[in-house]
């Protein structure tokens, strides 16, 4: 009978990791698709000689999309292991409503990512005399690139870059850590600090390729540009931690909403 019993709970076991898989990466799928439309949009992709338009936005897209895969498998195993949740994941397994659960924490993480955003955007303007800022990254953008840029911002890097990096990546170093420290009760913070900040750093690097299309990248640039992203990366970590992925994606939406407005006030001051 015990074995039985044990039969019956690994398939169920199977399906539940499943259903949140599915649920986060159709949730990550939404970036992707902003991603796509966003390169299509703005003449972007590169237009190699006979190569159809479609073929190669559909290249551009799959690295993401098979990092995607891997954060998305990689942490729903890990999270359940260290206790990171998802309010996503839990509602796709039978858990309660998400949107009730966002009104305790979402207002709190929204202003959290706000107040960075207008932190980072102070911290560029005082790196900014030293050289660490591209000349054609300070150039005002037009009203219709800023409002362009919104659904890249907030889905692909709200959605799809929280479940790469902290879904994804933070919740990995939190198991190995974890696994690290015995593996017996639940990671505190010596183990959840490192991933944390170790996460962090490498949202701030992954910042770089796309620096690197606006001027070459001199010591200060990358010094800023890993810096400022990875302030960013601990709060939205650190509401993942404690909260849940959704208030980590919401902090990282507020911080856009900083930029967004910013990028308003400055055209409209131009």
């Amino acid at each position: 009978m015990a074995g039985t019993h044990a039969l019956g709970r690994e398939p169920n076991a199977r399906r539940r990791y499943g259903r949140r898989v599915g649920a986060l990466f159709a949730l990550g799928l939404l970036g992707i698709a902003s991603l796509g439309a966003t390169l299509a949009a703005t003449g972007l992709l590169p237009s190699p000689p006979g190569s159809s338009p479609l073929v190669v936005l559909a290249l551009s897209l799959l690295t993401p999309t098979a990092l995607l895969v891997v954060a998305v498998l990689v942490g729903t195993f890990a999270t359940a292991r260290v206790g990171l949740r998802s309010l996503v994941a839990e509602r796709a397994d039978g858990g309660d409503p998400v949107l009730p659960q966002l009104r305790r924490t979402g207002p709190r993480a929204l202003l959290a990512g706000i107040v960075v955003g207008f932190l980072l955007a102070a911290l560029d303007v005082t790196f900014s005399p030293l050289g660490a800022v591209p000349a054609s990254a300070t150039a005002t953008p037009t009203l219709v690139h800023i409002v362009a840029s919104a659904p890249v911002r907030f889905l692909y890097g709200g959605l799809t870059e929280e479940l790469l990096l902290r879904w994804g990546l933070m919740s990995a170093l939190a198991w190995v850590g974890w696994r690290a420290a015995g593996g017996v009760s639940r990671p505190g913070p010596d183990v959840m600090w490192p991933a944390i900040v170790l996460t962090a750093l490498v949202f701030g690097i992954g910042h770089l390729p796309a620096l690197a299309g606006l001027g070459p990248l001199t010591f200060p640039t990358v010094i800023r540009t890993v810096l400022l992203n990875a302030i960013g990366g601990v709060v939205y970590g650190w509401f993942f931690w404690r909260w849940h992925l959704e208030a980590a994606m919401l902090a990282h939406a507020g911080t856009h909403v900083a930029f967004i407005g910013l990028s308003v006030l400055g055209f409209a001051l131009t």
